[in-house]
């Protein structure tokens, strides 16, 4: 099991808070999603600064299925009723660099060598 840069994420933290008088606007802004597993590798203080989320609903049978697939995809699981929680956190400052990062801690199987349980997504 991959464990997380430890020097990294807490460069992460220092460039994620709000300096006085700092223009947001300018900031490079991205939400991580973790899978409660990819949330074990990181320690419980950094576990506690991501938020659990809910799952939206969807509002039409296409929207339904596309979202079954995304969590399927997410998770790594053929049965939706397999997925867990998603944990997700706001990042300000971020970089290409940083997304490889998280990416690096996703889960990894035989069936989906490429990996799972990470996302990001730049606002």
């Amino acid at each position: 099991m991959m464990i997380v840069d430890k020097t990294w994420l807490k460069e992460l933290n220092k460039r994620n808070l709000a300096a006085e008088g700092e223009d947001s606007s300018k900031w490079d802004v991205a939400i991580v999603s973790l899978s409660s597993s990819v949330l074990n590798k990181l320690t419980q203080a950094e576990q506690a600064k991501f938020e659990l989320s809910q799952f939206q609903r969807a509002t039409n049978e296409i929207e339904h299925w596309a979202r079954v697939e995304d969590i399927c995809d997410f998770f790594g699981v053929e049965d939706p009723g397999l997925a867990g929680d998603v944990y997700m956190r706001r990042f300000k400052n971020f970089k290409k660099e940083d997304e490889i990062k998280w990416l690096e801690l996703r889960d990894i199987n035989d069936d989906i060598p490429e990996g799972f349980g990470v996302k990001v997504d730049w606002c």
